[in-house]
């Protein structure tokens, strides 16, 4: 099961919309909104789908990525205009990846890895476990926690 995107409870879910935004609710969460789509088994296999994103590892980009990306597009003999032009980006973007003011999301950083032949992506050891309590809540913050309900 999955938790509530508003409200954090591991409920089955259902889609709604929520003042025109689609959001995945437990069935407390649903009054708040016009439901579009209910997750249900779906068929008679008997097991109920998760459509949750797996836990993944949690990953950081190295310390160094702007240098080791900098010195790979050098030793390929490509300028930041021909780089930015191979993968498709925006020069200013390249730019600010080797001066170290903007650090590029993961899948960015492994598509980068896999065309320079270089390592940008690793473990994170200090990465904390979401803990679930009992009821069902975790530490993270949900939009329930930043909304006011008016009474009607």
């Amino acid at each position: 099961m999955a938790s509530c995107e508003m409200c954090g409870k591991v409920a089955e879910l259902a889609e709604a919309d929520v003042e025109g935004v689609s959001l995945k609710l437990c069935p407390g969460c649903l009054k708040y909104g016009t439901v579009r789509k209910r997750f249900d088994g779906g068929g008679s296999s008997g097991y109920k789908r998760d459509f949750s994103r797996p836990q993944e590892q949690e990953f950081k980009i190295v310390d160094n990525y702007a240098s080791l990306i900098r010195g790979a597009r050098e030793y390929k003999g490509w300028s930041q205009e021909e780089f930015a032009k191979f993968l498709n980006e925006r020069e200013s973007i390249v730019a600010k990846w080797e001066n170290g003011v903007l650090k590029p999301f993961i899948d960015v950083a492994r598509m980068l890895e896999r065309k320079l032949g270089i390592v940008l992506v690793v473990k994170d050891e200090n990465a904390e476990q979401v803990k679930v309590d009992q009821k069902g809540k975790s530490d993270e913050l949900t939009l329930g926690d930043f909304i006011k309900v008016k009474k009607r």
